[in-house]
């Protein structure tokens, strides 16, 4: 579930701060579905992108662009949209009520929105936890380009 092996390599791209790309909290480790229905606006180890700049005008006034290359040629892992509804979709029919819920409503706002999430993973060993969001935002300011 992480990059596409698909030819056809389409952008990613996420609205935000004119300051920056909002940084993750990479101590928090939440589910795709905790993700997009409960997390929006508190920060997790992802960060939400979207194939449509249009399905993402409330969540900034910037446009950015992902770098994809980039991203993948550091490793860290995007999961397309597609991906993330099939995984939203295998969780509503094989999980538990409450999870399967949650990844309904998820699987509603991701399918609306376009959705596709970046799971940042950067070594943090040797960062102090009460610096992990500082460190982060100069880091995934890195992966993308203000566009527009």
């Amino acid at each position: 579930m992480s990059q596409s092996s698909d030819s056809t390599v389409r952008d990613y791209f996420r609205r935000d701060q004119r300051s920056g790309i909002s940084a993750p909290d990479l101590s928090k480790d939440y589910t795709f579905a905790e993700h997009i229905v409960h997390a929006r606006g508190k920060r997790g180890q992802m960060t939400s992108v979207s194939l449509d700049l249009g399905k993402i005008r409330d969540f900034g006034d910037t446009d950015y662009k992902l770098d994809r290359k980039r991203l993948v040629d550091d490793g860290h892992p995007l999961v397309e949209h597609e991906a993330l509804l099939d995984e939203l979709r295998r969780v509503v029919r094989e999980e538990e009520k409450a999870e399967r819920l949650q990844a309904a409503q998820a699987l509603r706002y991701a399918t609306k929105r376009k959705e596709g999430l970046v799971k940042w993973t950067f070594d943090t060993s040797g960062i102090a936890r009460k610096d992990l969001i500082s460190w982060a935002a100069g880091k995934v300011q890195l992966y993308f380009t203000r566009v527009g």
